[in-house]
């Protein structure tokens, strides 16, 4: 790793982590997650080379040169550490993240670009214009209670029965394209993308009319057709239903001609939606922040295949929204409001059991009623997309809804929460101002990735969207809830503390009989304080038999790494024991915390999908393959004894009798962990001069690894003795 060969590098991964991703399928969060670790790990090991913390071993390319002489590859170009500035320094790591990120979105472009043809069409080439003899809407509201399937079918049977049916839209043989609000959604939160039974509905009207429906949707910026999709659970239904799911951004993509008056003249668009005969669009029905809804007219702007949709921001969202409509004129529109989505929308939406239906024959009346049931007075006027449509004879906005016709009150009639209008209007002009910045749109895709679909889905996270009051709120809310501890459970947390004291206490006495403590450095006394600490609370939460398992299998590891070690000379304490008592109880403390720590770490790793039985012992696998290499590298193959060969091998066999039995986001947070919290000791220890290498570095990579080999090796030996360490957490 250097500054020269790091950025191909990282760009080459992000390569191959976009296409591994799509050969394995891995969700949007999981590729984030294991970009972030590769990242991570180069910027780590880079650091602590530039630092001169490890010795540069690679080799034919080191030749004996520092770990800092090699990030500057000092022998060939010159350049030493000390003739450049902290600050460029600084601002080559900052750069790393956007390597990697390069990688993966060159390989989007030109994936996508393959698919681009040179065919250019007009408004003659679409199969579904047609005229509308007269504007009809329907607003039909299903019974309050259970939900039930069959209500929702009724309701949008009634709904488009009451424009004089499916056949008045769809006929024997026409290709229906139906454009769901797939892509748009948040898998957790129901209330942002149409529901599976209303448009499982449509379909069945459209084959009983004789027509061939597919269901659409198209990549957007924060976001991918197909992991979404499955996500969401459509691609389990559409296989159910036998219904053809179609990504418009993986299909033909030709040039379309909006004409001379458009803002965007030449765009390219699918060529399923010229090729439909029909088009029914069916969006969920929820507010936006920046358009105020997102209906039926926003719901076709989801048709454009282009990823980077900050160009069409800079074009004017609402101009476009109108011109993608003017084209591509649904003929019928079913706006989804059995389940409704308010507040801070597009993605944090709170949800509304709405319970009701909207269809029309015409796009941006369907819109102006449905925008009256959620509170806006006069859409026409509050909502700029419809106001351009109905202006310029789209459509007719101006019809008012009577609150009357329902079959019942609802509480949230004319009465959503909608966005503070101020809040969307700066929200829109600072977003023009930031994208009129070169290179802007770039990283406001970026941000948009995360801010607007990745934090609506992280725990926590996604409360920063609404409102940094909600999160607190939650916060409160929870510590409220939180329901005492049992007899019993005090009881236990009581028996952890005793147990757990004897063991601090006991490093405690080690620590300082054997004069680490008089020359242990302010870093590494806080560290070990804090080390304390958090094993202290971890283990209050173990059950009591893991907690003396650990304790127990941790000291028998540490006391044959420490003897065998320290006596084969690839280090010593300052106190020359073999093993050190210092050590030999500090240990297991630090094996608790990584538990405790993995414990948490892997329900992120669970929660961003990245799982697989197959994959479960590669973290395993590439921490024992990496092991032994910077073994044979470092020097240490030379000098380690037989013992402590057999020992390592024994912890190998041991570390896999436990990571075979466990998953992959286990066995990848303990790794990730020990490997970090290990490290970290290491180093501060050294440093502090507490204990030394066989030759001389300030910490040896191989040794980090160990961590890792170790503490699986402790939970291997529990699991013979019956005890699987991972479950030793007591909710």
């Amino acid at each position: 790793m250097s500054f020269l060969l790091d950025p191909p590098a990282l760009f080459v991964l992000g390569i191959l982590l976009y296409f591994a991703g799509n050969k394995l399928k891995l969700e949007r969060l999981a590729r984030i997650t294991i970009g972030a670790m590769i990242v991570l790990t180069f910027i780590s090991f880079s650091l602590l080379l530039y630092s001169d913390v490890f010795r540069c071993v690679f080799p034919v390319i080191c030749n004996g040169i520092s770990g800092s002489e090699f990030m500057f590859h000092s022998n060939i170009t010159g350049i030493y550490k000390n003739d450049v500035p902290l600050l460029l320094v600084i601002v080559s790591f900052v750069l790393y993240p956007v390597w990697i990120f390069l990688g993966y979105a060159v390989s989007i472009i030109l994936t996508k670009r393959m698919r681009v043809s040179k065919e250019v069409c007009s408004y003659q080439n679409i199969k579904s214009r047609k005229k509308i003899s007269q504007t009809a809407y329907s607003v039909v509201r299903y019974p309050d209670g259970q939900r039930n399937i069959n209500d929702v079918d009724k309701a949008v049977r009634t709904a488009v029965d009451s424009l004089g049916g499916i056949k008045n839209f769809v006929k024997p043989g026409d290709k229906v394209m139906i454009k769901v609000n797939i892509c748009g959604g948040v898998p957790e939160l129901k209330a942002t993308y149409t529901t599976k039974e209303t448009a499982g509905c449509v379909v069945k009207m459209v084959r009983e009319s004789g027509g061939e429906p597919f269901l659409c949707d198209a990549d957007m910026v924060w976001t991918k057709f197909w992991p979404n999709a499955r996500a969401e659970g459509w691609l389990e239904w559409a296989e159910k239903e036998n219904v053809k799911l179609v990504n418009l951004s993986d299909t033909k993509i030709v040039r379309f001609d909006f004409g001379k008056d458009s803002m965007m003249p030449l765009e390219r668009v699918s060529k399923e939606i010229l090729d439909a005969d029909v088009i029914i669009s069916i969006p969920a029905m929820k507010t936006h922040m920046m358009t105020g809804v997102t209906l039926g007219m926003k719901n076709m702007y989801g048709t454009f295949p282009e990823i980077d949709k900050a160009r069409y921001h800079m074009l004017g969202i609402d101009e476009v929204i109108y011109w993608v409509n003017h084209a591509f004129t649904p003929n019928l529109t079913i706006i989804d409001g059995s389940i409704g989505g308010e507040t801070v929308g597009p993605l944090s939406c709170d949800s509304v059991d709405f319970r009701t239906i909207i269809s029309s024959n015409n796009v941006v009346t369907a819109d102006s009623i449905a925008s009256q049931l959620m509170g806006f007075a006069d859409p026409k006027e509050e909502i700029d997309h419809l106001k351009l449509a109905h202006d310029r004879g789209l459509g007719d906005a101006s019809k008012k809804f009577d609150f009357n016709s329902l079959p019942y009150k609802h509480s949230s009639d004319g009465n959503w929460k909608l966005p503070d209008p101020e809040v969307s209007r700066f929200y829109v002009w600072g977003t023009h101002m930031l994208l009129k910045i070169p290179g802007w749109d770039t990283l406001f895709n970026i941000g948009s990735d995360f801010f607007l679909y990745d934090a609506a889905r992280l725990p926590i996270l996604k409360y920063f969207t609404p409102a940094l009051l909600q999160m607190v709120n939650d916060i409160g809310k929870w510590s409220l809830e939180k329901k005492p501890d049992t007899p019993d459970k005090i009881k236990r947390k009581g028996t952890n503390v005793g147990i757990y004291s004897i063991l601090v206490l006991i490093s405690l006495y080690g620590f300082v009989s054997g004069g680490f403590l008089w020359k242990s450095s302010i870093d590494f006394s806080l560290g070990f304080l804090v080390a304390i600490i958090l094993g202290a609370l971890f283990s209050m939460r173990m059950k009591t038999k893991h907690l003396v398992a650990t304790i127990l299998s941790s000291i028998g590891v540490a006391y044959l790494v420490e003897r065998f070690a320290v006596m084969a000379g690839m280090w010593r304490y300052i106190d020359n024991a073999a093993p050190s008592l210092f050590a030999l109880f500090a240990i297991p403390i630090f094996v608790i915390l990584i538990l405790g720590s993995s414990y948490f770490l892997q329900r992120a790793f669970a929660y961003v999908k990245l799982k697989g039985k197959k994959l479960s012992l590669v973290p395993f696998a590439l921490v024992l393959i990496a092991f032994i290499v910077f073994l044979q590298f470092e020097g240490y193959m030379s000098i380690i004894s037989l013992n402590m060969s057999v020992i390592y091998a024994g912890f190998a066999v041991l570390g896999l009798l436990h990571n075979i039995r466990q998953p992959l986001e286990w066995n990848l947070s303990f790794a990730v962990v020990a490997v970090a919290f290990g490290g970290v000791m290491e180093l501060l220890g050294s440093i502090s001069g507490l204990w030394s290498y066989a030759f001389g570095e300030g910490m040896p990579v191989f040794l980090c690894l160990a961590w890792a080999i170790n503490a699986w090796a402790a939970c291997g030996i529990s699991q013979i003795a019956g005890i699987d360490l991972r479950d030793g957490v007591d909710e």
